[in-house]
């Protein structure tokens, strides 16, 4: 079969938007989950589930593509996504909800998938800005997920949220069969050794179970203690066959390539800083004006807020790919760390309207998806062809991690200096709190604004060529 470069696009770039959306929705149905189920715990168990499963079956689904073919994995995972959407929006039992919410999890891994597909399939001089398109299909898929799903779950039931996932999912199924070809995998020459190939999936997911637990238990609870300690066993233990291995199912030794090891680095200070944007502004606009900073807004109307700078991000992600092919990886991650550190300082003055709010959200989620379009290039003109979905399956590893930890160092900040409410039942984040909050975003994306020189200097890529 043969697909222009444009329908492929197209097509990974419904299935990502329906793989952000199955993610982001939930978050518009909590109060709905926890008025069903009568517990918060186990509506956040439905967010951590999806988390937990996408975060530890990344990198082995993004090698079982690299391995058999990135289309039938893609159609596996979409397929597995929508039955557990179908398993969600049929049943009333909690535990029934769970299990689709984690088979919803395994389509995480279309995201490593879909830019092996743009490598294989596409001209070196089409992959910057096709990478730069799926990056924009990420911000489209949340903010329709926060907008479409409030919309569903103010005028009908929460599992009616969980039906509209299976349809989009099941158009993603059919673009993606209509207009994505079947290339074959590279297999390995040795027999898949398959103990040392799932070994990181429950390392992984016990470490962010851990993280995610500290801010309930404590970091010194045995709980998160025990997590942590066995989610590093298990990493040790496989690190260490993997080393050994001649032809390991997931290779430590990418991180010897100095691109992909400089990719990484800058995806922790991005997942320690800039990408905290909707957590750090949420809770800025919801502050009770009593308080004397923040706005005081509904969670509806700071939803919203959000809106203009998705809408404005659509362009960000195409502008990086083109960055990319006119000024090379430096410049271009260079510039989206400035962007994104610049409406973090900004955001020191403390903003005192929704309109303020909306304008620094917009210079923040446009640099910050410039840099989420120009790292994936950056690791793909680094590592070998047959190891793209692996790798990038793994750089969102890395970055998941350092996401939660800058979380609990986010809810850290706010405890930092607070105020009593009127009747002294709760404390909320004072001026200082947010000031240090926004200092504490902007040091790390800055810092991702040092390493670039780092990066490995590559001639800039061919000019694209009439077609």
């Amino acid at each position: 079969m043969h697909s222009r470069p444009a329908a492929i696009i197209f097509a990974l770039f419904i299935a990502e938007m329906c793989v952000s959306f199955e993610s982001a929705m939930i978050y518009a149905a909590l109060p709905k989950l926890i008025t069903a189920f009568g517990d918060p715990l186990m509506a956040g168990a439905l967010v951590t589930a999806h988390m937990l499963i996408a975060a530890a079956t990344a990198p082995v689904m993004g090698r079982l593509g690299d391995i058999k073919g990135r289309k039938v994995i893609i159609q596996i995972l979409l397929f597995a996504a929508l039955v557990g959407s179908v398993i969600s929006a049929m049943a009333n039992d909690f535990a029934w909800v769970l299990v689709g919410r984690a088979l919803q999890g395994l389509s995480a891994a279309v995201i490593p998938l879909s830019v092996g597909v743009l490598r294989e399939t596409l001209s070196e001089d089409k992959v910057p800005m096709g990478i730069g398109l799926l990056t924009s299909a990420l911000g489209a898929g949340a903010a329709l997920g926060v907008v479409l799903g409030g919309l569903i779950v103010d005028h009908f039931s929460w599992q009616t949220l969980f039906g509209a996932s299976a349809a989009l999912l099941g158009l993603s199924m059919l673009a993606v069969q209509a207009f994505v070809p079947a290339k074959p995998g590279t297999p390995t020459r040795n027999p898949i050794d398959w103990v040392e190939g799932l070994l990181p999936a429950p390392g992984i997911a016990a470490i962010l179970f851990a993280i995610n637990s500290s801010k309930e238990h404590g970091w010194l609870s045995p709980l998160v203690l025990g997590l942590l300690g066995l989610g590093l066993v298990i990493m040790l233990v496989w690190s260490r066959r993997s080393l050994k291995s001649v032809e390991p199912f997931i290779d430590l030794r990418l991180f010897r390539i100095r691109g992909f090891a400089v990719a990484n680095g800058i995806s922790v200070l991005l997942g320690m800083g800039t990408m905290q944007i909707v957590y750090v502004f949420s809770a800025y606009m919801q502050s009770p004006g009593w308080t004397l900073v923040g706005l005081g807004v509904t969670a509806t109307v700071a939803g919203l807020a959000k809106l203009p700078s998705n809408v404005c991000s659509l362009f960000a992600g195409p502008l990086s790919g083109w960055m990319t092919l006119k000024l090379g990886d430096r410049a271009t991650v260079m510039i989206g760390a400035l962007m994104a550190a610049s409406g973090w300082l900004i955001a020191l003055l403390l903003p005192s309207t929704v309109v303020q709010v909306i304008l620094l959200l917009i210079v923040i989620s446009f640099g910050t998806t410039i840099l989420q379009a120009a790292i994936p290039n950056v690791v793909v003109g680094a590592v070998p062809p047959e190891r793209t979905s692996e790798a990038i399956g793994s750089m969102s590893v890395v970055r998941g991690i350092a996401t939660a930890l800058g979380a609990q160092v986010i809810a850290l900040l706010l405890a930092s200096a607070t105020i009593a409410s009127p009747d002294g039942s709760a404390q909320f984040p004072a001026a200082d709190a947010y000031r240090l909050t926004m200092a504490g975003m902007a040091g790390p994306t800055i810092a991702g604004a040092l390493w670039p020189p780092l990066l490995p200097l590559r001639p800039i890529r061919p000019k694209p060529q009439a077609a």
